[in-house]
């Protein structure tokens, strides 16, 4: 199984067992940041992030939604079903980012440099064998 795969049912899977309750979107301190959430309805935002998952477009106001998760993770103890909101939200944000090979439908982070931060931090933290063997 390839990991786009594994997104995919794992996408499916959780979608279907969630109710598009919006306790995971009433309790996201990130709601009031993300543009149309209050106006839409937290029942609205989640069906459309569960929307997401279904490999549909979703709403703009789950797309802002979506976009403006920080992962605290607040959400999962606030979900009724105990689906783990947390992971499903960053499912549904590595989808709308484009991951899977669509378009993104949020803004995606582009840095260059990020590989060569990597290395500086594992540096710190290797051994010099390991440093050897790895970088």
């Amino acid at each position: 199984m390839t990991l786009a795969e594994h997104i995919r049912g794992e996408s499916a899977r959780l979608a279907a067992l969630c109710t598009a309750c919006g306790g995971c979107v009433r309790a996201c301190p990130m709601t009031p940041y993300a543009a149309g959430v209050a106006e839409a309805g937290a029942e609205a935002v989640a069906a459309g992030m569960r929307d997401v998952l279904r490999d549909g477009p979703g709403t703009p106001a789950a797309l802002a939604w979506i976009g403006a998760c920080t992962r605290s993770g607040i959400c999962t103890p606030a979900c009724p079903e105990g689906l783990p909101a947390a992971f499903m939200l960053r499912l549904a944000q590595w989808r709308a980012k484009g991951a899977l090979g669509e378009a993104p439908r949020i803004p995606v982070k582009e840095d260059a440099q990020l590989s060569a931060r990597v290395k500086a931090f594992a540096r710190l933290t290797l051994t010099e064998e390991e440093q050897a063997r790895w970088l």
